[in-house]
């Protein structure tokens, strides 16, 4: 078996022609390669540093020009690490003591032996190896000394100084050339707290052979005289035959472990951004009510849990130093809002508690939402930006049946969640019926994720069709969820629990990769219908997955389907939402050759700068514009204006729901391409789809 390994390649530095083709004839016939020869001592240091370098020089004493073989190897080692010989015919000690400065690997007079060459520069080589790997070792130890948070001081048997690494200078505050060879105790020196002296450890383990801990409390005297509390461990330093040569401390500067003790309750129960009381503080004294108000139940009180809305934009789009900004600013507007005897929290994130005590009534307490919400509604002028928010309010009232300041925060954030859901900006105030529906939704949650996970669910399939001949020139594809008891889920109720629990990346994964199988499968038997599409919707939450155009990619592949045969439905707040990095996703996707739409459009931004800024092929009007066209003057205008603005911009529009013959007639006025609703057809199931394609063929 050959060796993998590239031959040593010498460097001949030789002024005598026929000397140096000698000694190359003998290199190459011991296995070397030549790297070239020099007759000079300048040319061998060019030479030597020329890419790549040789392994090894062979260096003659006597060269041409002002420089000899001594004088070049001493500017070459100054420069490269590569192991010299010298081969030469001068031996006198003169020459001898010269060369030894120089530190040479081998040193051969002529004439040679080729055994013996060959011996020498074997051994040097293997001795240049081994100093490397001596070199790398000091420098790794050298590394880890200077790299680790710990200061080491080493000394000898004497206990004067050898090594301090930085961390030893920057807590003693000696500098490292200062405290070579000097006593231990001059550096390290150590007393208790009372300022009386303590024995330097080092000098323990050298005289027992192991230090004892410094006590609690001891300070380190640094050189400008300040006081250093520390800890340390000292042990003797022995070699491979168990003999001391010196010892060395380890220690640490404790300080901040010091003030931390001292700061323990303040960070124990203050937020550190807000200053504010944090959770654990909040539920101590929510506790103290809770129990108050079961022995006294006239004990009027009230926790509203507070959520800064659209908080993640602010953090998303202009930086967690400008969200923390904003919440510092907030924070400060409750408190303006509360009386002295209130508590404000600071929860974690975006979410803030108050703790209202002795309300006089409740009514008091529902103004001061209001309150709230007014103030974080006006805009805050943060780093020259002009930031508007608002707060979903949960309210719940202090009553004797809760036993625990968990549940009483628990069922206020229900009703927060509540308030978010009714449209942001409000309050909610909470009642069983939101535990309840809580609790559904919980269970709701887990069976989706099971569904998920077990592919459970089906996928409908709905066409979409031309109003030119009626044709299907495609389909959407629709996750459809028969729930094992509580029969078909709505979209409406579960694509939401999907995208708030992140199983919207998993599902619409699913979907595609069926949806492009499925539709293969159809253009295989029908070839008539071989340029159908199919369409699969495409949530916000995969712009934030790196392999989201692979994951595309590969169920192409796995279905052996044409790009072109794909549309990708994003919805506006997709775009808008993630500006930074949609547009590059998206350009990856149009070049592969898949079509790009917008779902539901009208309903959202419905910017012009992003349908020029991003490759979308088609907009799909959304069916709340399309129910009752032909009645209403205000959605027939509205339609009108967005097919006029998908041709100007050279784009297809589809109009979705469409259900009668008037919107039908409608819509195809208007000069609307394509339609997609149950005038048609409704979502159907694979089979369905199949007899439907049977029928048209």
């Amino acid at each position: 078996m050959e060796s993998s390994l590239a031959p040593t390649s010498i460097l001949i530095v030789e002024d005598e022609g026929l000397i140096a083709l000698d000694i190359e004839t003998h290199l190459l016939n011991l296995g070397y390669q030549i790297a070239g020869i020099a007759e000079t001592g300048r040319l061998a240091i060019q030479r030597a540093l020329a890419s790549p370098p040789p392994d090894l020089i062979l260096m003659d004493i006597r060269l041409k020009g002002d420089m000899d073989g001594i004088e070049a190897a001493s500017e070459i080692s100054a420069q490269v690490d590569i192991p010299i010989v010298f081969l030469t015919a001068f031996s006198d000690e003169n020459t001898l003591n010269k060369a030894k400065l120089v530190s040479p690997f081998a040193y051969i007079r002529k004439p040679f032996d080729t055994a013996d060459l060959h011996i020498s520069i074997e051994i040097a080589l293997q001795k240049h190896c081994s100093e490397k790997i001596i070199k790398q070792q000091k420098n790794w130890l050298n590394t880890v000394l200077e790299s680790i948070g710990d200061a080491v001081v080493t000394t000898d048997n004497d206990g004067k100084i050898t090594f301090v690494n930085r961390v030893a200078e920057s807590i003693t505050q000696w500098i490292k050339s200062e405290t070579l060879g000097r006593p231990i105790n001059d550096v390290v020196s150590l007393v208790d707290r009372d300022k009386n002296s303590i024995e330097n450890p080092i000098f323990q383990a050298l005289r027992t052979g192991q230090g004892e801990p410094l006590p609690e409390g001891t300070l380190l005297i640094t050189k400008n005289q300040q006081e250093v509390p520390v800890e340390d461990s000292a042990v003797l330093i022995l070699d491979d035959t168990q003999h001391a040569h010196g010892a060395v401390i380890v220690f640490r500067d404790v300080s901040e472990r010091v003030a931390a003790k001292q700061q323990l309750f303040n960070h124990a129960y203050y937020d550190a951004l807000t200053n504010l009381p944090n959770r654990s503080l909040f539920v101590d004294r929510l506790q103290h009510l809770v129990d108050l108000n079961r022995r006294y139940p006239n004990c009027q009180f009230a926790v509203l849990f507070v959520d800064l809305d659209r908080f993640k934009i602010v953090n998303d789009s202009l930086g967690h130093p400008i969200g923390d900004q904003l919440l510092i600013a907030a924070a400060k507007r409750l408190q303006k809002c509360l009386r002295p005897t209130d508590t404000v929290s600071r929860f974690g994130g975006d979410e803030f508690a108050i703790l209202l005590e002795q309300c006089p009534d409740f009514e008091f307490v529902y103004k001061l939402a209001d309150r709230i919400n007014r103030e974080l509604s006006v805009p805050y002028h943060l780093s020259n930006y002009n930031l508007f928010s608002s707060a979903s309010i949960g309210i719940v009232q202090g009553q004797s049946q809760y036993e625990t300041a968990e549940d009483m925060v628990r069922d206020a954030d229900i009703a927060m969640y509540q308030a978010k859901a009714n449209g942001k900006g409000r309050y909610a105030i909470f009642d069983d019926a939101m535990h309840t529906q809580v609790k559904r939704r919980l269970t709701l949650e887990n069976d989706l994720r099971q569904a998920v996970s077990d592919n459970a669910l089906t996928i409908h399939y709905q066409p979409i069709v031309s109003l030119a001949d009626s044709a299907i020139v495609g389909f959407e594809a629709l996750a459809r969820w028969e729930h094992p008891e509580q029969g078909l889920i709505s979209p409406d109720i579960f694509i939401p629990i999907a995208e708030e629990t992140g199983l919207i990346v998993q599902l619409d994964q699913w979907v595609l990769r069926q949806a492009c199988q499925q539709i293969k499968v159809w253009q295989d038997r029908f070839s008539a219908k071989a340029k159908l599409g199919v369409s699969v919707n495409l949530s916000s939450y995969h712009f934030s997955q790196m392999d989201v155009v692979e994951q595309v990619k590969q169920a192409l592949a796995d279905a052996a389907l044409s790009a072109a045969s794909l549309r990708l439905e994003l919805t506006e707040s997709t775009l808008i939402e993630n500006t930074e990095s949609v547009a590059q996703i998206l350009l990856e996707l149009k070049n592969l050759g898949i079509e790009i739409y917008i779902d539901d459009f009208g309903t959202g931004y419905s910017s012009l700068s992003y349908l020029h800024k991003y490759p979308i092929s088609t907009l799909k009007i959304d069916r709340s514009f399309i129910h009752h066209i032909d009645s209403n003057t205000d959605q027939f205008e509205i339609v009108r204006t967005i097919i006029i603005l998908a041709k100007a911009l050279n784009m297809t529009a589809i109009a979705e729901g469409v259900e009668t013959e008037e919107e039908i007639e409608a819509i195809r006025g208007l000069g609307c391409e394509y339609v997609q609703g149950y005038y048609f057809h409704r979502p159907l199931t694979c089979n369905q789809v199949t007899t439907l394609l049977e029928n048209c063929s």
